[in-house]
């Protein structure tokens, strides 16, 4: 993330961990934040932090701005995992911060 200055996770002041943040294009999702948590939330076999934030971007442009180098450095996370923090009630779905 660039700029680590809010507690939004994407600004000056973040949080050392702020657990785990994905972001998304349409159907297409990546990790951002949260990466010594991933094996736990890909296996859904040990305590991870939740909910998972996902934050929604329009289109690579709108991410880039965000994230200037996703998603090349990015964990691709399959749709099959989404849905399954969807039905668990363990995903919030968000905009990004303006």
């Amino acid at each position: 993330m660039p700029d680590r200055g809010s507690d939004d996770g994407f600004g000056p002041g973040e949080p050392e961990d702020v657990g785990i943040i994905l972001v998304s294009i349409g159907a297409q999702y990546w990790l951002a934040e949260g990466e010594r948590h991933i094996q736990a939330m890909l296996a859904n076999d040990a305590p991870y932090p939740r909910p998972v934030r996902c934050v929604r971007f329009t289109d690579m442009a709108h991410l880039a701005s965000f994230l200037p180098d996703a998603p090349g450095g990015l964990w691709a996370i399959h749709p099959g995992v989404i849905a399954r923090l969807r039905r668990a009630g363990e995903l919030i779905e968000e905009d990004p911060p303006p």
